[in-house]
């Protein structure tokens, strides 16, 4: 009854246009109060830790927040739970995908184990922030909009944690390197003699196991032939012909060859496969001895 006669006074006054105010003021917009961040650890779960860059499975159920009660949970607006899917997706590095409460989520779910439970309170900036959701229906499950600037709470049941894959970076050689995959057979070369290969070069890369980059080129087409090379001498990339020594026929040898023995700084156009030499490259060559002659 009091709203109605306050409803009722202030028509009055923009009517009458006197002591009351002056005339009709623009409505100010409705400040909803915001809680401080609380999260609160219900199991611990066992297992890897989620940390920034993993992979999470997890299941949410997430509420609108409601002070009045006394697990602060109002109305359900969604759930991985109703629908028996859970949620996958990359924690801490700001990966998960539009749409969610990215931030709020990754405060929650940094530290857990696989079968841990936690409970979020999220301000609306670590949740949804002004974005709005009408009522949603999933399922035959009505869930209840979200207004702007909505804090809520949040369930959280950790699937599973799959650890970042970190790939070491392993500087290259600043020395000929050599790594023999087949020995072969018969006399091993020595400086001086000419030889024919077969040869695929890469650029060097650290974060690989083989240290193969992107190939610049090769020979091992059925139309190509075979390379002759002076071992140890002119016509050849230094590294490349001095690799040669020690190999044998039908042998095959991975020569790491660092930019001094390389194009140093004179970087190379880009030849078969598209792929130009920078300067100071270093260069990997997987290299086949067909024949010392």
């Amino acid at each position: 009854m009091k709203s109605k006669l306050q409803f009722i006074a202030a028509a009055a006054c923009v009517a009458a246009l006197t002591a009351c105010g002056g005339g009709a003021k623009t409505p100010k917009a409705v400040v909803v109060p915001q809680p401080e961040y609380k999260l609160t650890t219900t199991a611990v779960g066992s297992g890897p830790t989620a940390e920034a860059g993993d992979t999470v499975t997890f299941h949410f159920v997430g509420y609108v927040y409601d002070a009045t009660k006394g697990d602060l949970k109002g109305d359900k607006v969604e759930s991985t739970v109703d629908t028996g899917v859970a949620y996958t997706g990359t924690v801490g590095v700001g990966a998960l995908p539009v749409g969610v409460p990215a931030a709020g989520w990754d405060q929650a779910l940094l530290g857990m184990q696989a079968g841990g439970k936690r409970t979020a309170v999220l301000p609306a900036n670590l949740a949804y922030g002004a974005n709005a959701r009408d009522k949603l229906t999933v399922n035959g499950i009505t869930y209840a909009a979200i207004t702007a600037n909505m804090p809520m709470v949040y369930d959280f049941t950790m699937v599973n944690v799959s650890k970042a894959v970190i790939i070491p970076n392993v500087p290259a050689p600043t020395e000929l390197k050599t790594i023999d995959l087949n020995l072969g057979t018969g006399t091993a070369v020595v400086s001086g003699k000419t030889v024919t290969v077969r040869y695929a070069g890469y650029l060097y890369d650290g974060t690989r196991a083989n240290f193969k980059g992107a190939k610049f080129d090769d020979n091992l087409g059925t139309s190509d032939t075979p390379l002759s090379v002076n071992v140890g001498g002119s016509g050849t990339i230094t590294g490349f012909n001095t690799g040669i020594i020690g190999m044998q026929v039908g042998g095959t040898r991975t020569v790491i060859i660092p930019p001094s023995l390389g194009y140093a700084d004179k970087a190379q156009a880009a030849g078969k496969y598209g792929i130009g030499i920078p300067a100071n490259s270093t260069l990997v060559f997987d290299i086949t001895l067909v024949s010392i002659q």
